[in-house]
């Protein structure tokens, strides 16, 4: 399994935010976050949508709302990674930033419910109801369209899918880290964190890579974002190994490593701590699931 990788966005010349079609055997992008809010239909292909700490089957017709800078990751059932396979996996989503709103302070009255969407976006949304069909007609033709009217179709989206049903994927206390653009020491240290967490992180290494004295680092990441940096790595490790667990069935030995962990004992206590079951009391859980759950 791959680290959380740091997508960096690129708009289309030619616009404020990315529109695109996506086709491809699978889907093709790790774990990854990025800060820009992301709207993606689901138009081809199965498997399964990881989005902060809940697992979902992924399936045609699937709508959703990736807040900004929440983990996800969309997995594809393993026929699509069979070789020589005529499978296909097509997605059409954007990728935007606050920035292309009028106003970011709530002054104006028309992008209130757009504001409250985004704003519960920050734990995913999967959308749901009778006018959906309508707004995803209107969503694929996005890529295609070009100036002021690319921009507003958006806007009209976000505006109906704010009255549109929905639900959170990621659980309601799911805690998520919130690094502002301008907040260069803790944006750093995540991103080393995101990038390493497979590794023997030691707390001078983060340091050195933030720019900061290491107990002076320690003070200044607790107190912004409220938690300890060896937290979050742990935190982040197990919340991956769940993942292991549940959909590739590796041996507990192998999650293990593949999560930065090189003592098992070690990897065992954290898991039980933060889960609440041993690995493997966990994996025998998993398998008295009913696999049928879809977003």
């Amino acid at each position: 399994m791959e680290p959380i990788s740091i997508e960096k966005v690129e708009k289309s010349s030619y616009s404020s935010f990315k529109a695109v079609r996506f086709e491809h055997a699978y889907f093709t992008a790790p774990m990854h976050i990025h800060p820009e809010y992301e709207l993606i239909l689901f138009e081809m292909g199965t498997g399964h949508a990881f989005v902060g700490d809940r697992v979902y089957q992924l399936g045609p017709g699937d709508f959703l709302l990736i807040g900004s800078n929440l983990p996800h990751l969309w997995l594809s059932a393993d026929k699509y990674y069979e070789p020589g396979t005529q499978l296909k996996s097509v997605s059409v989503y954007a990728q935007f930033s606050p920035h292309i709103f009028p106003s970011q302070d709530w002054n104006l009255e028309e992008f209130h419910p757009i504001w409250r969407l985004l704003e519960e976006s920050q734990n995913g949304l999967a959308f749901s109801g009778t006018s959906l069909s309508s707004i995803q007609d209107k969503f694929r033709l996005l890529p295609s369209l070009i100036g002021m009217e690319r921009l507003v179709t958006l806007y009209g989206i976000l505006q109906d899918l704010s009255n549109c049903p929905k639900r959170y994927l990621a659980s309601r206390d799911y805690i998520q880290q919130q690094v502002h653009e301008s907040d260069l020491i803790v944006q750093r240290a995540n991103y080393y964190m995101n990038t390493h967490y497979q590794e023997n992180i030691t707390l001078d290494e983060i340091a050195d890579y933030a720019g900061m004295n290491p107990s002076a680092l320690c003070r200044y990441y607790k107190k912004h974002t409220g938690k300890k940096l060896f937290e979050y790595i742990t935190e982040m490790r197990i919340s991956y190994a769940t993942k292991l667990l549940a959909y590739r069935h590796n041996q507990i030995s192998e999650v293990a490593y593949d999560c930065g962990y090189n003592n098992i004992s070690h990897f065992n206590r954290q898991f039980k701590r933060i889960v609440g079951q041993t690995p493997s009391e966990y994996s025998k859980f998993l398998n008295h699931i009913p696999t049928q759950q879809h977003l």
